[in-house]
């Protein structure tokens, strides 16, 4: 039996805890252990909210035998960071796919992943690697996201739309057919991507347009 150590101690390390019991291997494959500190610690009163101990921070754990470890930590930029440093150390990730997701059976899903409740991947998806996709977002058939991508709840992707590294899509925004959003973008809320979003641009509204 595996032990799962969630990186990460705010709110959304608080909701993968709770996903995580709910999802594929919970129990047969591997339990949860406790939680690391990222880069920033927290007020006090914030610790008490969860629900296993903090077992130290990224810097100072030390990996035991049976570790494995997920990242929830929801800015890309840290959790890349993060992440790099306990892979520097031997840290081995998982992914995590709740059972309420449906999952076609030729997608592809990268390591450390967070598939949330109620997410649908279907034919011929690709996901990378220490993406976060969260609860209610559908990709559709042919579409591509990158390594380290934002998904928050409710977003949508049509067939064949793409979704570059560390891009970020906020709550209910939805990507056309064939649609582009380049690496390190951000797509405000219910917005809606006609064409293309360049790098490291923001945009909101419908059609997104940069703010």
């Amino acid at each position: 039996m595996k032990h799962l150590i969630i990186i990460g101690v705010g709110g959304f390390a608080r909701e993968v805890y709770w996903h995580a019991q709910g999802s594929l291997g919970y129990g047969t494959e591997w339990d949860l252990k406790g939680f690391l500190d990222g880069d920033v610690k927290l007020e006090a009163e914030e610790y008490k909210k969860l629900e296993l101990p903090v077992l130290g921070d990224v810097n100072g754990y030390e990996i035991q035998e049976d570790d494995v470890f997920i990242c929830a930590i929801g800015k890309a930029a840290i959790r890349k960071k993060l992440v790099e440093i306990m892979l520097a150390k031997g840290a081995e990730f998982i992914t995590i796919v709740h059972k309420t997701a449906i999952i076609h059976g030729n997608a592809s899903i990268g390591k450390g992943v967070i598939i949330s409740p109620f997410v649908r991947v279907h034919d011929h998806v690709q996901i990378g690697d220490f993406t976060i996709v969260n609860v209610v977002s559908g990709f559709g058939h042919d579409s591509f996201i990158g390594n380290f991508a934002d998904i928050m709840g409710g977003v949508g992707l049509d067939g064949c739309a793409c979704v570059e590294d560390e891009a970020f899509l906020a709550e209910s925004s939805i990507l056309l057919p064939n649609a582009v959003v380049e690496k390190n973008a951000y797509v405000g809320a219910r917005s809606v991507v006609f064409k293309r979003v360049k790098a490291g641009t923001k945009v909101f509204g419908t059609p997104a347009m940069p703010i």
